[in-house]
């Protein structure tokens, strides 16, 4: 089996995006893990996608794969079909879906600790996980860890108001955030979990700062994002490659970007310009960014240049 250094793990989604004239667009590949994936091979092709998905679109998600020069060994094919989303974005950052085949379709295909456990060795350094707060997952994965000493990016997958846990959101969390060494979250998502108003960012960003974590990439939306630390927070406004096309995996993308950054010991200033590069290419079309050149890579590393300096 190829190992990789940096390996993205969690669900993979195909997506439809519905507009406000009810027109939709095609369906193209997605998802959090993949998202950040691609987040991460703009900088690396050291990293690889520990997913599950079905058997009737999980070859689009292998094309991509190896478009991009990278192993398919931990795509595994676990049911009929992929998870698919129609997916509305709202003007304040917001966005709403709705399943084609049902929330136990998306709950079977969660990759779990047992998978990672399989994919990494003692060469990984670090994985990105889009996860809910489950006390049994987080220990299982975190012996994962302990065994084989990488870093851990959580991005925050917190309790729905009508999950039946949501009272105690901010409670569940901080018993599981110790298990991760990076975390992730936006402004919208921030709001909700600390009772904070999201136009308050000052009263957020000391609340993140509080948490026991290295660094949090805190996403405000089109703005921009900041990497925070215990000691500084960092803002860096969104870079736009081309004419933004659609935002979907954004989050996502520069999640999986920060990760990386962070893990190879760039700077919190680095790491936020490192997300917002990315989330630039993914913005770019529907789905992930087709197809990684050594063009790419090198213009991503002049931008972080030419980008660093104005912070």
């Amino acid at each position: 089996m190829n190992y990789k250094k940096f390996v993205s793990c969690g669900n993979i989604m195909l997506d439809t995006v519905e507009h406000d004239n009810g027109a939709r667009t095609e369906i193209h590949i997605g998802g959090p893990s993949m998202f950040a994936l691609a987040g991460i091979r703009l900088y690396t092709k050291e990293c690889g996608l520990v997913c599950q998905g079905g058997s009737d679109h999980v070859d689009k998600y292998r094309d991509w794969m190896r478009a991009n020069r990278l192993g398919c060994d931990y795509i595994r094919v676990s049911a009929d079909h992929c998870t698919q989303h129609v997916l509305r974005h709202h003007t304040d950052g917001t966005y709403e879906w709705k399943s084609r085949y049902g929330q136990q379709l998306m709950g079977y295909l969660k990759t779990t600790p047992e998978h990672i456990d399989a994919a990494t060795d003692d060469t990984t350094e670090g994985i990105y996980l889009a996860q809910n707060t489950d006390k049994v997952f987080w220990g299982k994965l975190n012996e994962v860890k302990r065994k084989k000493n990488f870093k851990i990016m959580w991005e925050l997958e917190l309790p729905h108001p009508d999950d039946g846990i949501a009272e105690d959101k901010l409670k569940r969390v901080m018993d599981v955030v110790p298990f991760a060494d990076m975390w992730s979250l936006n402004v919208v998502e921030a709001s909700y979990l600390f009772d904070i108003p999201r136009d308050d960012e000052h009263s957020i960003i000391k609340r993140i700062m509080d948490m026991p974590v290295e660094l949090t990439l805190f996403r405000v939306g089109k703005k921009g994002a900041y990497a925070v630390t215990p000691s500084d927070a960092v803002f860096c406004e969104s870079i736009d490659i081309t004419a933004s096309v659609d935002p979907t995996g954004c989050g996502n993308n520069s999640t999986g970007a920060a990760m990386y950054a962070h893990v190879s010991g760039h700077s919190p200033k680095e790491v936020v310009v490192m997300a917002n590069i990315a989330a630039g290419y993914n913005a770019a079309q529907l789905g992930p960014y087709p197809k990684y050149s050594d063009e790419d890579m090198q213009n991503a590393l002049r931008l972080l240049k030419e980008c660093s300096t104005k912070i």
